[in-house]
C-alpha cells in the first residue's frame, strides 16, 4: 500500500469528524433538556400560564448532589486512589514508587479533587464526562540567590545561561600584608540571578463532554481502542504558539469554524457562565491577532499513515483545514464514563435522564396544588350584568386586589363567589409516591440523608434499618466502581505512561512527613493496577466497626500457637492504617510506624518453667548473698582482732619503755609515771571499747539491710509469679476461644 499524503489524511480525519458531530448533534438535545432541568429552567409553553403557578421542582438536581458527595468521597478519602501492582519481584519497590508518584502527580499537582468532581458531576447531568491528560512544557524563570561571590563566579554563572538582574558590592574590612601595609582585597557581589529553564508536566483536564468526538458506533466507553477519538476547544493564536505550533497566523485560526455549529447544549452552558453563547459575538478583542479564536482538533485515529497494511495510533493537531501535527502514540489520552452503561454503546445514561419524568410529574402535581391552594384563598367572582351584558360592578375594581379598596357596585348581589374546593390530604400521599419512584429509580433514600423520621421509630431495630440502608446504597456503589474501572483507571495508566516516556525530569515531594525523590525513568508502563474504591461515608461506622473487631481477633490470635503463622506485624499495621484513613487522618505515619516487614519477636519460654527459674535464681542470689555476708562477717572479726592485738602490742612497749624509765628515776617521778601509765591504760580501754561499739553497729545494720533485701526479692518473686499465672490463664482462654472460632469455620 502506498504511504497516506497529507490531503488524503485530512480527508479521513474531515469524514470521521463529520460522521461523529452528527451522532454528538443528536445526543445534544437531551443534554440541553438535562441542563435546563437541573437548573429548574421553566418548561417549554411557561410564558402563557399568566397568573397561574410556574414553579418548578427540583428533583434532578436533588438527586445529583445527593449522590455526588458521596461518589467524590470515595476517590478522595485516601492517598492512595489507586495503587499499582508488581508483575515481578523486582518490580516490588518500582510499582511503591510508581503508586505514590501518580496519586501525587493527580491530586497535588493538579487539582484531583475539582477534576473528580467536574467529571462525576458532568456525568450524572450530560449523560457521559471527558477527561484528558497530556503532557505540557512550560518556560519558567529559575531565580537564585548569590552571596559574596567573586566576579570570576559571576562570569561563569552568565556562561551557564544566568542573567544577573540584580548585583550589589559587599563590603570587606581592611587587609594588611606581612609588612604592614594595606592591601586592596578582591571585589565580592552578593547577585540575583535567573535562568529560563523548560519545565515539563502532566496536566489533567476534565472538559466539557459536548467538547468529545468518539467513533460514531463505538460499542464500550473504553477508548483505548477506538479508531477515532477527538477533543474540539477553542483556543487562542497565543495558545497554539505557547504549544509550539509556529506557523499559525491569525487568519488560519479564525477561519477554523466549531465543527458543531448546532450544539445547543454548549451555547446553553456558555450562556450560563459567559453571558454570551459564541465567540465571533465577542468584539473587544477582534483587534488583537494574539487573542483570535478558533477551533483545535486533537485527534487520536487509527490510521495506515506509512502505507505498511497496519493501522497505527496517531495523534494529530489539526485547524479545520490544517494539520499542525502528525506523530505516532501509544495511547489515547482521553476517558469518559457514564453513571449507567448503556451496553454494547460508548454513551450511557445520566442520573438526570432517569429523574427528568419525575421531576415533570412533580411539577405539574406541585403547581395544581399550589393553583388549588390560591383559589381557596382567593376564589374566583361572580358579576350580576343585566340584560345587554352590563354589569352592576365595575369590574376594575375587582381586579384590583389591594388590601382595603373599594369595589363599586349598583346592586348589593351583583358580586358573588365561585366555591373552589381545596383538600390537600389527597395531594400529598401522591406527592410522597412520586417521591418513592424517584427514590427507586437512583438508589438513594431520604433515610440516608438523616431524614426519615421512620428509621427512628421505637419498633425498628438498627439491623433494620441497616439493610435497608445498605440497599439503598447498591446503587451509588455500583455507580462508583463504574467510574473507577473506567474513569479513574485510565486516566493513572495514561499517567503512568507519560511518566516513563523517558522525557520526565526525577519527581522530588514530601511523602509520610519525608522529603522523597523518584526517578520515573526506573519504572515500567505495565504494572497492573488495583483500584481502592471505598464504600462511601454511609456505611463508615460499620467498616470502624468491622476493623477495630478484626483487630481484636488479630491481637487474640498473636497470643496463642496460631500467631507465629497466621499473624505478623504487616497485619496489625494494615489494620491500624485503615482505621486511622477511616478517622479522616491521611498521614499513617504520624500515629503509628510501618514495620516493614519485620518479624514478631520470638516467644518466651512457658510461664510455669519462668517462675521455677525465678525462685531458683532467687534462692542462688539468697545463697550468695549469706556467703558474702559471712565472708563480711569474718573479714571485720579479723581486721577487728589484728586492730587490737596492734593496739595490745603498742600499749605493751610503751609500758616497758616506761619501766625502764621509772627504774632509772626518783620515787617522785615513779609516782608521776605511774599515774601516766594509768591514764594511758584507761584511754586505751576507752578506744577498744569504741571500737568494739562501732563493729558491732555495723553488724546490726549489715543484718537488717539483708533482711530488706531477702523481703524484697520474696515479694517481687510472687508478683512476677502472679502476673505470669495470670497471662498464663488469658492465653489459655485466648487459645480455646480461638481454636473454637476456626473448627466453627472448617466445620461443613
Amino acid at each position: 500500500m502506498a504511504k497516506m499524503d497529507d490531503s488524503d489524511l485530512l480527508k479521513h480525519l474531515q469524514a470521521n469528524e463529520e460522521d461523529s458531530a452528527e451522532y454528538i448533534d443528536l445526543i445534544g438535545a437531551t443534554r440541553l433538556k438535562a441542563m435546563r432541568e437541573y437548573y429548574r429552567e421553566p418548561y417549554p409553553g411557561d410564558e402563557e400560564l399568566d397568573g397561574w403557578s410556574t414553579i418548578v421542582t427540583s428533583e434532578v438536581a436533588d438527586a445529583v448532589e445527593s449522590m455526588l458527595p458521596g461518589l467524590v468521597d470515595t476517590f478522595t478519602s485516601s492517598d492512595e486512589a489507586v495503587v499499582f501492582e508488581p508483575t515481578k519481584e523486582e518490580d516490588v519497590e518500582g510499582a511503591a514508587q510508581a503508586t505514590d508518584a501518580c496519586n501525587y502527580v493527580f491530586y497535588k499537582q493538579n487539582n484531583g479533587f475539582l477534576i473528580l468532581y467536574t467529571a462525576i458531576k458532568d456525568a450524572l447531568i450530560a449523560q457521559n464526562c471527558a477527561v484528558m491528560w497530556s503532557k505540557v512544557s512550560e518556560t519558567v524563570r529559575d531565580v537564585q540567590e548569590v552571596q559574596s561571590a567573586p566576579i570570576e563566579a559571576l562570569a561563569m554563572l552568565e556562561q551557564q545561561g544566568f542573567e544577573i538582574e540584580a548585583a550589589t558590592p559587599v563590603p570587606q574590612p581592611p587587609t594588611m600584608d606581612q609588612m604592614g601595609m594595606p592591601v586592596e582585597a578582591p571585589p565580592l557581589f552578593s547577585a540575583r540571578v535567573s535562568k529560563k529553564v523548560e519545565k515539563k508536566s502532566i496536566r489533567v483536564e476534565a472538559f466539557p463532554p459536548e467538547q468529545l468526538r468518539v467513533k460514531r458506533g463505538w460499542t464500550t466507553p473504553l477508548l483505548k481502542d477506538c479508531p477515532y477519538v477527538a477533543r474540539d476547544m477553542e483556543v487562542t493564536l497565543s495558545d497554539i504558539k505557547q504549544m509550539g505550533f509556529k506557523g499559525v497566523t491569525a487568519a488560519d485560526l479564525r477561519a477554523s469554524d466549531d465543527p458543531t455549529p448546532l450544539g445547543q447544549d454548549e451555547d446553553y452552558r456558555r450562556s450560563r457562565t459567559q453571558g454570551s453563547t459564541r465567540a465571533e459575538d465577542d468584539t473587544v478583542d477582534n483587534e488583537d491577532d494574539s487573542l483570535a479564536t478558533g477551533w483545535l482538533r486533537i485527534e487520536y485515529v487509527l490510521v495506515d499513515y506509512d502505507g505498511d497494511g497496519i493501522a497505527e495510533r496517531r495523534v494529530i493537531h489539526r485547524l479545520e483545514s490544517k494539520i499542525l501535527s502528525n506523530e505516532e502514540t501509544d495511547h489515547v489520552q482521553i476517558a469518559t464514563a457514564s453513571p449507567i452503561i448503556n451496553t454494547h454503546r460508548w454513551d450511557g445514561q445520566a442520573v438526570a435522564d432517569i429523574s427528568s419524568e419525575i421531576q415533570l410529574l412533580k411539577t405539574d402535581l406541585t403547581r395544581g396544588l399550589v393553583n388549588a391552594s390560591n383559589l381557596a384563598v382567593n376564589p374566583r367572582k361572580t358579576v350580576l350584568t343585566d340584560a345587554q351584558g352590563a354589569p352592576y360592578a365595575n369590574i376594575d375594581d375587582l381586579m384590583d386586589f389591594r388590601i382595603g379598596g373599594l369595589v363599586r357596585q349598583s346592586r348589593a348581589d351583583s358580586i358573588g363567589m365561585e366555591p373552589t374546593p381545596f383538600n390537600p390530604s389527597q395531594a400529598l400521599p401522591v406527592l410522597s409516591y412520586v417521591d418513592s419512584m424517584l427514590e427507586k429509580r437512583i438508589g438513594y433514600s431520604s433515610n440516608q440523608a438523616g431524614m426519615d423520621g421512620d428509621s427512628l421509630k421505637p419498633g425498628r431495630t438498627a439491623t433494620e434499618v441497616s439493610i435497608q440502608s445498605n440497599a439503598a446504597q447498591q446503587r451509588v456503589k455500583l455507580i462508583a466502581r463504574i467510574f473507577a474501572e473506567v474513569l479513574v483507571k485510565p486516566i493513572f495508566q495514561g499517567i503512568l505512561k507519560l511518566l516513563t516516556s523517558g522525557e520526565m525530569e526525577p519527581l522530588a515531594f514530601k511523602l509520610r512527613g519525608q522529603f522523597v525523590q523518584y526517578d520515573p525513568n526506573e519504572w515500567r508502563d505495565g504494572y497492573d493496577m488495583t483500584i481502592n474504591v471505598g464504600l462511601g461515608t454511609g456505611d463508615k461506622a460499620q467498616q470502624i466497626s468491622f476493623f477495630n473487631g478484626l483487630l481484636e481477633r488479630q491481637m487474640g490470635l498473636a497470643q496463642t500457637p496460631f500467631g507465629q503463622i497466621m499473624i505478623t506485624p504487616d497485619n496489625i499495621y494494615n489494620t491500624l492504617a485503615k482505621l486511622v484513613e477511616l478517622g479522616g487522618q491521611k498521614n499513617v505515619g504520624d500515629f503509628i510506624g510501618d514495620p516493614q516487614g519485620k518479624p514478631l519477636p520470638q516467644p518466651g519460654p512457658p510461664p510455669q518453667l519462668q517462675i521455677e527459674q525465678m525462685k531458683l535464681q532467687a534462692n542462688q542470689q539468697g545463697e550468695q548473698a549469706k556467703l558474702q555476708a559471712q565472708a563480711q562477717a569474718k573479714q571485720m572479726e579479723m581486721q577487728y582482732q589484728a586492730q587490737a592485738d596492734e593496739m595490745e602490742r603498742q600499749l605493751q612497749a610503751q609500758l616497758e619503755m616506761i619501766r625502764q624509765q621509772a627504774q632509772q628515776q626518783t620515787d617522785a617521778q615513779r609516782q608521776t609515771m605511774e599515774a601516766q601509765m594509768n591514764r594511758m591504760k584507761l584511754e586505751q580501754e576507752a578506744q577498744l571499747a569504741a571500737l568494739k561499739e562501732q563493729y558491732a553497729e555495723r553488724e546490726r545494720m549489715r543484718n537488717m539491710e539483708f533482711q530488706r533485701w531477702k523481703a524484697e526479692l520474696d515479694a517481687s518473686v510472687r508478683i512476677e509469679t502472679a502476673n505470669i499465672t495470670s497471662k498464663n490463664k488469658l492465653s489459655n482462654h485466648a487459645t480455646a476461644a480461638a481454636t473454637a472460632e476456626i473448627g466453627r469455620e472448617v466445620q461443613p
